[in-house]
């Protein structure tokens, strides 16, 4: 019976050693790190890329939306001038081999401990002279500097990232502040802390997602597909429920693991919210309805 995070990490023979230590501390102190590069991605790279282009085309300005449905009325793509991918872990095998990528999943645990569910697995590719974010969080706020991490993304990068197609910009050791950004930064285009992560394909971030970041400008058009996996503690409610998004033949499919990673078990508390984000929270507190405004100017 699978009732841990330790217990997969003992049927699956993982172990922490001194590096995967010194990363946490890395991460602790600056809210995210560069851990070792995927052999499971690395070896699958050209299948990975295949069935993205394949779902991108087949999706159009469809892709991206599960958990905001409603929204599907006005035909806009979800986020103007970037490819969005959904709910993937339904979508192909393949994607779901990733619930079990080691690197990620000894980080995880030494972050979160025997307290991991993984919530989605989304895609994001910017195109030419697109791509650029404000700087922005993907969990709620911490209330104090010291409350422990409750969610973090794992960034897994399918084609080289550079200054040309839109690395992924972080700014070190702003997980620990309070509050949202608003509160906290008047101008959310730049900080004067931020840095870009220049990286390969295969190379796998690890990140608070209460870390300040964002998205930036593809100058070239060059390919630059990442997916992005969250994972939260087991109490907080999933990024995207799995038990509403993944059809009856794809939980059959599941193996135990699978199963107790993805909050699909029997004894799994059944949420009932579809989507769980930092932005709804974020409209609700502050009683605006930005995300309907940007929708309706989103053009395809």
């Amino acid at each position: 019976m699978i009732d841990s995070a330790k217990t997969i990490f003992d049927k699956l023979s993982l172990r922490l050693n001194s590096d995967d230590h010194g990363l946490v501390e890395f991460f602790n102190e600056n809210g995210y790190c560069v851990i070792s590069k995927s052999d499971l991605v690395s070896e699958n790279i050209d299948q990975f890329r295949k069935i993205i282009d394949s779902l991108i085309k087949k999706e159009s300005w469809r892709g991206g939306w599960e958990g905001k449905e409603e929204y599907m009325k006005f035909k806009k793509f979800f986020q103007p001038g970037t490819n969005r991918l959904g709910n993937l872990f339904n979508k192909d095998e393949l994607f779901r081999k990733l619930l079990c990528e080691e690197n990620i999943l000894k980080n995880a645990y030494a972050i979160l401990g025997d307290d991991i569910k993984i919530g989605a697995l989304d895609m994001r590719e910017p195109k030419k002279g697109t791509g650029s974010q404000e700087l922005h969080i993907d969990w709620i706020p911490k209330k104090t500097e010291n409350e422990k991490t409750q969610n973090i993304v794992a960034f897994i990068f399918l084609d080289e990232a550079n200054e040309n197609n839109g690395p992924m910009r972080v700014v070190p050791k702003t997980h620990k502040i309070t509050g949202w950004i608003d509160e906290n930064l008047k101008d959310k285009s730049s900080h004067p802390d931020e840095i870009f992560l220049n990286l390969g394909e295969s190379s796998i971030v690890i990140m608070d997602a209460n870390l300040w970041h964002s998205g930036t400008v593809n100058v070239t058009g060059n390919r630059r597909r990442v997916l992005f996996l969250d994972i939260r503690r087991r109490k907080i409610p999933q990024l995207l429920n799995q038990k509403i998004y993944l059809d009856e033949i794809t939980q059959e499919k599941l193996t135990d693991i699978e199963k107790y990673l993805l909050g699909v078990s029997e004894n799994d508390t059944v949420f009932e919210d579809r989507v769980h984000t930092a932005g709804n929270v974020y409209r609700k507190q502050f009683k605006t309805n930005d995300f309907v405004k940007n929708t309706l100017k989103r053009v395809i």
